[in-house]
């Protein structure tokens, strides 16, 4: 968790952490079976609630579907 404090954009960033009691992966947003289910879906769009794998990925959303 020490790294989420140091990211820029804290609020859309779903940190992945792995439940040793369920055997899975959990984030704020869902419960995942494998590790790159769980960070292609890191990064969340606020205005439209889109998952994405990269913080890259989340501006260019944002730029094309969100600017006006």
């Amino acid at each position: 968790m020490k790294d989420a404090a140091k990211l820029k954009y804290k609020i859309n960033h779903n940190p992945v952490s792995y439940n040793f009691k369920t055997k899975r992966y959990e984030s704020r947003e869902a419960i995942y079976l494998t590790y790159e289910q769980a960070r292609a879906n890191q990064w969340k769009c606020e205005k439209c609630q889109k998952l994405l794998a990269n913080l890259k990925e989340l501006k260019l959303h944002k730029l094309e579907y969100h600017s006006y």
